[in-house]
């Protein structure tokens, strides 16, 4: 009888053991499958999250604002995704944090039809200003419209001195194929959204650049609100060694980037971006490699610069201070 007993006692502190040894299941939304989610897709592929005792389930939501929408409604414990949502939420009165940034220059590109690009005589060497006062008249594509896509058309619409949907129309447009069937089918003239997808829509011959930020063509955006890990404050409070966790392997997955090389990061990717052409795959690398965040840290200046330009595109009600929507204690010491 005390040998049955001691073999179940075994049995079921193995089973304890496994369940303590299984990694903990996460959710995490993001906006788009772009290369401005390297970090998370490094964190995957390097094994960082593993490393954390982590098994995380991402969703990508066709872009931004449902993303953080799950986020805010308890579905996901975690976005990765632009500080402008962060703010919009918090002047609604629904708190949230970003606790580490990923990506803290704008990533984000405009590609403009040929047809409207030659119709407007318009070219990629054109200067910005005489791209922007081309706008008028023309139709803007967005991935969404409570995207970051949306809210930067509005501040070059307005930067350039037009009213969104009075000189120039604004329209959703979706994120990866449905977004370059818009441009290449000119359902729209001028569309902007994350490396690698304007620049496939040029390297099949319907599109041109129109405005490069990932090269940092328009001047006026430094650093930015680019791409950041968000919680709940509750999330923050409750379980801070979870956001630990998540916050370390972000930031192994940056620091790993940039001590590699392009075609070292451009292999890890791979898998992701199988269907992406390896030539714009790699262009998409190396652009990436000089927005990512060498220590995690979100910077007052950041906060600043994504303020103004929801300010200028009309969508800023009231400045939130900066240690409303920001910790950085939750970074690796």
């Amino acid at each position: 009888m005390k040998r049955l007993v001691a073999i179940i006692f075994t049995i079921a502190l193995a089973h304890v053991a496994q369940a303590a040894d299984a990694p903990r299941k996460v959710k995490m939304t993001i906006p788009v499958v772009a290369h401005s989610m390297t970090p998370v897709y490094l964190a995957e592929a390097r094994g960082f999250f593993k490393e954390e005792g982590l098994d995380v389930d991402v969703t990508s939501t066709g872009g931004g604002g449902p993303d953080i929408r799950a986020l805010i409604a308890g579905d996901v414990e975690f976005s990765f995704t632009t500080g402008d949502q962060v703010i919009i939420a918090h002047q609604e009165g629904k708190p949230l944090v970003m606790v580490m940034s990923g990506l803290n220059k704008v990533f984000i590109n405009w590609a403009m039809n040929k047809d409207a690009a030659k119709a407007k005589g318009i070219t990629e060497t054109t200067p910005l200003t005489e791209k922007l006062k081309a706008l008028k008249g023309l139709i803007v594509g967005v991935t969404n419209p409570a995207a970051l896509t949306a809210h930067l058309a509005h501040f070059v619409i307005r930067k350039a001195g037009f009213v969104p949907q009075q000189d120039v129309q604004v329209i959703p447009i979706g994120a990866g194929p449905t977004w370059l069937a818009a441009v290449e089918n000119r359902k729209v003239d001028v569309a902007l959204t994350a490396p690698p997808v304007p620049e496939t829509a040029i390297s099949r011959g319907h599109a041109i650049m129109f405005i490069n930020n990932a090269k940092g063509e328009d001047p006026s955006m430094s650093e930015f609100l680019m791409e950041n890990l968000v919680a709940r404050p509750e999330t923050l409070k409750k379980d801070p060694d979870l956001v630990r966790r998540m916050v370390r392997a972000l930031v192994k997955a940056n620091k790993w980037a940039l001590g590699s090389s392009p075609e070292q990061v451009a292999d890890a990717l791979k898998p992701t971006f199988a269907k992406t052409e390896p030539a714009i795959h790699l262009d998409g690398v190396r652009a990436v490699l000089s927005t990512l965040s060498p220590d995690g840290r979100t910077t007052e200046k950041s906060v600043q610069a994504t303020q103004e330009v929801l300010d200028v595109a009309g969508l800023l009600k009231k400045k939130v201070a900066y240690s409303d929507i920001v910790s950085n204690e939750f970074l690796p010491k």
